[in-house]
């Protein structure tokens, strides 16, 4: 399976070892182009189960020469004046290429590190297919 394809959906689910958990989404909007017109969402959630949600997520990857995801950081800035960014990264332990619905999707388990917290999760990054 080709990885050539157009990004046009990046997902990352993290569980951390305290119980909390981050999710974030981008999307590539209908007419968007590039990586900077992705639309991007993110929320943590703490053991207690609060959420806090962040006005501006950036998400930063090194892909390898066969187009697996290997690296990503992670800065997330809070809708709150009150607390600073969180920043993180993750690297690679295993991957797997699937193809759905037109889309090629590399989905990558990775271990991470957010502000010191451990946690594991999955990174998927989804590709147009030309069918």
């Amino acid at each position: 399976m080709s990885l050539g394809g157009r990004i046009v959906r990046r997902s990352i689910g993290i569980v951390f070892s305290d119980g909390g958990l981050l999710a974030l989404t981008s999307t590539l909007p209908a007419g968007g182009r590039e990586h900077g017109d992705e639309e991007v969402t993110a929320v943590l959630c703490d053991p207690d189960g609060a959420p806090l949600t962040f006005e501006e997520a950036l998400l930063s990857t090194e892909y390898g020469e066969d187009g697996v995801q290997r690296r990503a950081t992670l800065e997330l800035w809070p809708d709150t004046d009150e607390m600073r960014p969180l920043r993180g990264a993750g690297t690679l332990i295993s991957a797997v290429c699937v193809r759905r619905q037109g889309i090629d999707s590399e989905i990558a388990f990775f271990r991470w590190s957010v502000e010191g917290r451990e946690g594991l999760g999955t990174y998927e990054v989804g590709r147009e297919v030309d069918e």
